[in-house]
């Protein structure tokens, strides 16, 4: 009877190598677009399929990296517009609920390491700051501290003026703000890139070949095998 120690080995070579791709994955940019809802009032967790949920509020307007925000007046809806002239990709662009000058909170269902988006092309308009934040929770309900910003103006119609872009280096967020000042305006094509799952621990590497060697003598014990044991 054969001994199952060469096939044993291979089977936990496999179990690993599976494991590793699963907890190695790739990261992945993702694009919403808008274009697959209809205009008007949306619940702010429509497209949480997407990854991706929204909350229209106020921030100050005067902001700076490092400093601590409160999201006011939370509501968990914000518009979306059927305007095909004015949308970066047509037919829908995104608003703040109400549209006026309020902020959108985009809070992602995992976590992501850059995040952009491009402004409406509505034109012509005069020039209004906008931005892009990059947030992390303080802990606080609807609080955070800015990690990163970027801004630009409103009046831009192509890319790359239109668009706003943040990112850690590589560090993963959840929370990113697109914040007007003076004048409302909508935004098109948010794309997201989700984190890679962090490389495993020794640890957590010891506790994958563990569970394959046990899985490899359980099904040698189950055949009886104990002494001089096969895999299948």
């Amino acid at each position: 009877m054969k001994k199952c120690t060469r096939r044993g080995v291979v089977a936990v070579c496999w179990w690993v190598s599976c494991a590793a791709v699963a907890l190695c994955a790739p990261a992945h940019a993702v694009v919403v677009n808008f274009d697959g809802l209809t205009a008007g009032v949306q619940q702010g967790n429509v497209l949480a399929g997407s990854g991706v949920v929204f909350t229209t509020g106020d921030v100050p307007d005067a902001v700076n990296v490092g400093d601590t925000i409160t999201l006011a007046n939370p509501v968990s809806e914000f518009e979306v517009f059927a305007q095909p002239a004015n949308a970066v990709s047509p037919p829908n662009f995104a608003t703040a609920r109400n549209v006026g000058v309020k902020d959108v909170l985009i809070s992602f269902i995992s976590p992501v390491t850059f995040v952009s988006l491009r402004t409406d092309h509505f034109a012509p308009e005069s020039a209004d700051v906008v931005r892009l934040l990059a947030l992390a929770p303080t802990g606080t309900p609807n609080q955070f501290q800015v990690l990163a910003i970027a801004q630009g103006f409103d009046d831009a119609v192509s890319a790359p003026a239109d668009t706003l872009s943040v990112a850690l280096g590589g560090t993963p967020f959840r929370f990113a703000l697109f914040q007007t000042t003076t004048e409302a305006e909508g935004f098109d094509d948010l794309t997201f890139t989700l984190a890679p799952f962090a490389a495993p621990s020794l640890n957590v590497w010891g506790m994958i070949v563990l569970s394959g060697l046990l899985v490899w003598w359980g099904r040698c014990a189950l055949r009886g095998h104990t002494s001089r044991p096969q895999w299948w």
